[in-house]
């Protein structure tokens, strides 16, 4: 046999498994087409049927139930009969119960109703007392407050008079100290002015001198400030030689010892304003240091402030940065 013959008998093989193939497959559609058709009928069928079933059990369910219903409602009606019944009797059997015990029960409430009352009274009574001690104890301690208060004001009254007489006697002292202050001042001045005029009278002018201008000329601005500055200057030398109270001859005796003391005290205020960087007055220097009167440190602070160690705004002193 050749390739020809054997391929011709494969494509007749394969043509005719081919149209099998086809026939098989419409004979399944056929098949499965009368298969859903006779199920589709059964199901109406069974649905048919279903539904009639529902019905007649519906049906037969309600009236089940309406049969329960009138059953149950026949049997709720007697039993609220009965239990009327069961009320009436009850009432009747507690107003008898009650008509026999009621004499008791009156009593009883009489008993109670007394009870109250006199227990009424009683808390009446101790509430009285209680406000009655609450106002004598009120009135007691009042009495206690007034009095005290009384001693209090006359003790305040008693320190604010002692108060008052010891101020009095410090601004009387103070004012004594600077009377015999200002007096010493002014005998001082007095005998420098009587040793100057004394001075004056022992010299005698031998020859001529020639005069000199006194004043040079100088800018508008230290014109201005210079006058200012010989009173401040002149102000602070009348001030140191009254309060000093001594004369230029023992100045001059006493400068050595004097310039010492000035320097020592000079450090410690250098260390005071040191340790206040906020500035401090020239009586509080004078308080810190244990100095009764501030005024003799005003050569001192002006020495420092021409030194250029501190400096001063208004009225306070600093340390020079």
């Amino acid at each position: 046999m050749g390739n020809a013959e054997a391929l011709r008998n494969l494509a007749e093989e394969m043509a005719s498994a081919y149209e099998e193939r086809v026939n098989s497959i419409l004979a399944i559609k056929q098949g499965t087409a009368h298969m859903l058709s006779d199920f589709g009928k059964a199901h109406q069928e069974m649905a048919a049927e279903l539904r009639a079933k529902l019905t007649n059990e519906e049906q037969e369910r309600k009236i089940t139930t309406q049969a329960e219903i009138k059953e149950r409602n026949d049997y709720i009606e007697k039993l609220l009969g009965d239990f009327d019944k069961a009320h009436k009797e009850m009432a009747d059997n507690l107003r008898a119960e009650l008509a026999k015990v009621k004499p008791e029960l009156d009593a009883a409430e009489f008993d109670r109703k007394a009870a109250d009352q006199a227990e009424i009274k009683e808390r009446n009574d101790y509430i009285e007392k209680l406000l009655s001690d609450f106002g004598k104890a009120h009135q007691e301690m009042a009495a206690e407050l007034r009095a005290k208060l009384t001693s209090e004001e006359e003790e305040r009254r008693e320190t604010t008079q002692a108060e008052i007489r010891e101020r009095k006697w410090a601004i009387s002292s103070m004012l004594d100290d600077f009377r015999k202050e200002h007096e010493d001042a002014a005998a001082a001045w007095k005998r420098l002015l009587d040793g100057m005029q004394s001075v004056r009278e022992k010299v005698t002018i031998t020859e001529s001198v020639k005069a000199e201008a006194a004043v040079e000329m100088k800018p508008v601005e230290e014109a201005i400030k210079e006058p200012a500055k010989a009173a401040e200057e002149e102000e602070v030398e009348e001030e140191m030689a009254e309060k000093a109270g001594i004369e230029k001859e023992e100045a001059i005796e006493e400068g050595a010892a004097e310039e010492e003391i000035e320097e020592d005290l000079g450090g410690r205020i250098l260390d005071l304003l040191e340790d206040h960087t906020e500035g401090l007055k020239m009586t509080q220097v004078a308080d810190m240091l244990g100095i009764e009167n501030w005024r003799t440190l005003i050569p001192i602070m002006r020495e420092l402030l021409d030194d250029g160690e501190i400096r001063k705004e208004d009225t306070l002193y600093f340390v020079s940065e």
